[in-house]
């Protein structure tokens, strides 16, 4: 049974069917419990042939690159994640959950038969959303799943000229055997769709506009993460391959878009977050036949009838993890997120 807080809207938000410091030193991650099953496409331990050589691009030529205002970026070292508080990390294995399209996409992922799939899930007709249209939480696979635990690396993204000490920072762990640019354009997604694209959506402050221009009736204002729609697109460009950021932005309805003298038009909304989220961990990335990394986030719930709240002292162990892909693209110019999905 799904806990939710309840949702608060100022417009349909288009959800994804889904679910001190120191500049950090290279280190081997700890070898940890080998997932059952993989991300698609299957790992290849070499690049095809016709695969072009990625060229590493170094974390300041990344930020100094961007034609628009970067934030700050501060590294930990490498370490083992944390779970938050009250959380124990479960030493039994999980259920394993996807939210998948179509059974036939779950089943070509997860390596087994549609018909298998029902069997693991007698209800999956009731899974099924017609409002997102994907079935929901589906189990994937009968044994439990024992949860990897590899080295993270805590970032801190901080952007100092944004008005609202909530959305000026964002604390994020990413894996620690990405390449420092690759952490940080990881890091950057997370801030931005946890503050403007995900938990909100679209930017604040803003100031009205004197006419509606389609859905939008706000312009963002001083104070905001940006208030000039090429800067906002540098940065996306920065941090985004071109293909998510062109999808972002042709949304139906979208939350930005180029006002009149490169302003930026944005609609207002906040969403709830699932009451039972106690985490999540990471797959170690792999390198992918089309030069892609690949890596699953796992979103980990509880969701034991017995679970009550965070309101007392009890230590809560999170039985569910939900799969979501996460996929960097290499440019010339540094790695770009292509696949992200907030974990909560």
């Amino acid at each position: 049974m799904k806990k939710n807080f309840p949702i608060l809207v100022s417009l349909v938000l288009l959800t994804a069917c889904t679910s001190a410091p120191a500049d950090s030193v290279a280190a081997t991650p700890e070898p940890t419990a080998t997932p059952v099953i993989t991300p698609e496409p299957m790992p290849s331990p070499t690049p095809a042939p016709t695969m072009a050589v990625y060229d590493e691009v170094s974390f300041d030529d990344w930020r100094d690159g961007a034609d628009c205002t970067m934030p700050d970026y501060t590294f930990s070292a490498p370490h083992k994640p944390q779970p938050q508080e009250q959380v124990t990390w479960p030493t039994d294995g999980v259920t394993l959950c996807y939210n998948a399209k179509t059974l036939e996409e779950a089943a070509e992922i997860f390596h087994t038969t549609v018909e298998n799939l029902k069997e693991l899930n007698p209800d999956w007709q009731d899974k099924y959303s017609r409002a997102s249209g994907c079935y929901w939480a589906l189990k994937v696979q009968a044994e439990p799943y024992t949860l990897p635990v590899n080295n993270v690396v805590t970032v801190t993204v901080n952007a100092p000229w944004v008005e609202g000490y909530y959305d000026r920072t964002e604390v994020c762990d990413v894996p620690a055997s990405l390449d420092k640019q690759a952490r940080a354009a990881l890091a950057s997604a997370y801030y931005f769709q946890y503050h403007w694209w995900g938990m909100h959506a679209g930017f604040l402050p803003y100031e009205k506009l004197d006419e509606p221009v389609g859905f939008f009736n706000y312009r963002a204002a001083d104070g905001a993460f940006y208030t000039k729609f090429s800067e906002f697109g540098s940065f996306l460009h920065t941090v985004y391959s071109d293909a998510w950021v062109d999808d972002m932005l042709s949304m139906d309805p979208a939350l930005f878009a180029e006002g009149e003298n490169d302003t930026i038009l944005t609609l207002d909304g906040d969403r709830g977050g699932n009451i039972a989220y106690c985490g999540h961990l990471f797959t170690e990335p792999e390198l992918q036949p089309d030069g892609s990394l690949a890596f699953w986030q796992l979103s980990l719930t509880c969701e034991s009838d017995d679970f009550k709240g965070w309101a007392g002292e009890e230590t809560i162990v999170p039985d569910t993890a939900t799969v979501t892909t996460v996929r960097l693209v290499p440019t010339e110019n540094g790695w770009r997120v292509d696949a992200l999905e907030l974990p909560s």
